[in-house]
């Protein structure tokens, strides 16, 4: 074996010394730096600090048993600009092992890289002892690299043969085979980008010179160069523009990238990846200071620009506050030289709309929206007070919310109340705790002494005890095996629907026959456990669930207190036309429209 890669190495050597076209239009001079067996620990981590110093770039084969050993290394790779690729999980000779075995190892080896990153990639692969035929390639089935410049930097273990080396062969599209597991590698390498980037060239990702070169990766396919030729070089790819001026929601930013690919950003400081960062198709306004990170995208592994990175500075005018009193509505503004705007129908406020005066009668059914505008300042954040139909106070909820209306009944009926005297918090998750003290609510809060307490988590003074006792009691709850019942979790879909159904039967309804199998009709019907299904298909049937647009049902998902106020709505309604349960003598008639 070791002369049959002696004689293909051979072969290889006199190709790349052949003529080859004219050099590139452009005079840009690009070489590829790569490195095999990584990640190495303490040498890596000093090659990744001695390129981000000089601002150049590689490409990186690594051995899934190494990115075992070190996943952080693979992230910040990835974060540096290097392109991300492939050298089998425990570096085999591909040409022994079978079609699966190949497969296997690549597949095994992307998984580790996706789970290090933190998401998917597409990975190129260089195929150990530079070991392949036709079939590997066929069976890898992505494109694979071979090199044009081999500094033997594995026999000689020393820093100046090695850097000696890459000078002299050093050539304008060239690929450069070096091995991070010896630190002399790394020092030479460092050493050769100062010298070759003072002549004028450029270290570039595979991916990025082989498309700067015109040339199209192909899988299945192995690449030993890119050379330039009569087609010219591609400029690099530019990184995004950021700008941004004032409007009257904030600052508006507008993001300029490079014509070739797309632009994606982020506003939380993060840099941006396929998994965290926005598709860029417009301008649009944040309202508060923010770092915007944006990046030119051809590909998301070794074929984008640099990140950009804009911190929009705002400072706006203190938020006006609207008060209600005896059915008086105030606005007033912590800045003595704002000029206070406000609307009555819920849209936003500008400068064209009512400037504030004095305060006025309010309307029930209305939600007031006001902004502040005061010299030296960008403009306030929106305040808003709805004065709903009901006469109560929601700062959260506007009248043409899709929850307004539920709502506004369910507080208005004492079941639920606000986690304030104005805010009902309708985004936020629904628990275990708060389902109970709900239902307790429309139970009448009947009396708890003398029955069993069984959960170990939960004391005497805990503020939804009696309500606990009560649910647990009546068979309206179950804890888990260790007889906790972890009021702070949160509660899914479908065990929501089973408390509901519980709670119509403690209340006397029969539900017996309702199941209609409505619960079909869903993409995800199969997903609810099976000891829902029932009370699931039961709810499903009396509309009391509804899915989602997309035909689901995602009885897994989590419910927020709006979506939980809606059902318990819906199921007050519901009960209205279910017949109560009758004694065994008694014919049972069940009301059409009930089914």
């Amino acid at each position: 074996m070791k002369r049959k890669i002696a004689l293909l190495l051979a072969v290889i050597l006199i190709a790349t010394l052949l003529p080859v076209q004219a050099l590139a239009a452009s005079g840009d001079k690009l070489i590829a730096l790569t490195f095999d067996d990584g990640p190495a620990g303490s040498n890596t981590r000093t090659l990744l600090d001695g390129l981000r110093a000089r601002g150049a770039h590689c490409t990186f084969f690594l051995c899934g048993y190494k990115v075992e050993r070190y996943p952080e290394m693979i992230k910040q790779m990835w974060l540096d600009g290097h392109q991300i690729a492939s050298h089998t999980y425990d570096h085999p000779q591909l040409s022994s092992l079978t079609d699966a075995q190949i497969r296997d190892q690549l597949a095994k080896t992307d998984s580790l890289l996706d789970d290090a990153l933190g998401f998917g990639l597409d990975y190129m692969l260089r195929p150990p002892y530079g070991d392949y035929n036709d079939r590997v390639l066929k069976a890898a089935n992505v494109p694979s690299f071979f090199w044009s410049m081999d500094t033997y930097d594995w026999k000689s273990l020393n820093a100046d043969s090695v850097y000696n080396e890459f000078i002299k062969q050093a050539r304008d599209g060239s690929i450069v085979l070096l091995h991070d597991s010896h630190m002399t590698s790394v020092t030479a390498a460092l050493r050769a980008v100062d010298t070759l980037q003072a002549r004028g060239y450029e270290f570039v990702t595979l991916s990025e010179m082989f498309y700067r070169r015109g040339i199209t990766l192909e899988n299945g396919h192995i690449y030993f160069n890119a050379y330039p030729g009569s087609y010219g070089t591609a400029d690099r790819i530019s990184a995004p523009v950021v700008t941004n001026e004032n409007n009257d929601s904030g600052k508006q930013i507008t993001i300029s990238g490079d014509s070739r690919g797309a632009v994606y950003y982020t506003v939380n400081g993060e840099t941006p990846n396929p998994k965290n960062s926005t598709l860029y198709t417009g301008p649009f306004t944040v309202s508060g200071t923010t770092t915007v990170k944006a990046v030119s995208v051809l590909q998301w592994n070794g074929l984008k620009s640099d990140v950009t990175t804009e911190q929009v500075k705002y400072t706006p005018a203190p938020t006006p506050k609207i008060s209600f009193d005896n059915g008086v509505i105030s606005i007033s503004c912590a800045s003595e030289n704002a000029a206070v705007y406000y609307t009555c129908d819920g849209s936003a406020p500008d400068r064209s709309s009512e400037l504030y005066g004095e305060s006025f009668a309010a309307e029930k059914g209305t939600t007031y929206k006001a902004r502040a505008y005061a010299p030296g300042y960008d403009p306030s954040p929106v305040s808003m007070l709805t004065y709903s139909h009901e006469g109560h106070l929601f700062t959260d909820i506007a009248v043409d919310d899709w929850c307004y209306e539920t709502v506004d009944k369910a507080v208005s009926a004492g079941i639920f109340k606000g986690v304030t005297e104005t805010e009902f918090a309708p985004n936020t998750p629904f628990t275990r705790a708060m389902l109970v003290t709900v239902l307790y609510r429309m139970a009448g809060e009947p009396e708890t002494e003398g029955m069993e307490e069984p959960f170990t988590d939960i004391p005497e003074n805990y503020w939804c005890y009696d309500a606990l006792v009560w649910a647990y009691n009546n068979g309206i709850i179950n804890g888990y095996d260790d007889n906790t019942f972890r009021p702070k979790n949160y509660i899914s879909r479908q065990a929501l629907c089973a408390m509901l159904a519980r709670y119509m039967r403690y209340e006397g309804k029969d539900l017996s026959g309702i199941e209609s199998g409505l619960i079909e009709d869903y993409r995800d019907a199969k997903s609810v456990s099976a000891g829902f299904v029932s009370d699931v298909d039961i709810l499903c049937t009396l509309g009391i669930v509804r899915g989602y647009d997309d035909g689901t049902l995602r009885p897994m998902n989590g419910a927020t207190r709006a979506q939980a106020a809606t059902m318990i709505m819906r199921m007050l309604d519901a009960m209205d036309t279910i017949p109560d349960v009758q004694a065994e003598d008694e014919e049972q008639v069940i009301p059409r429209e009930a089914l």
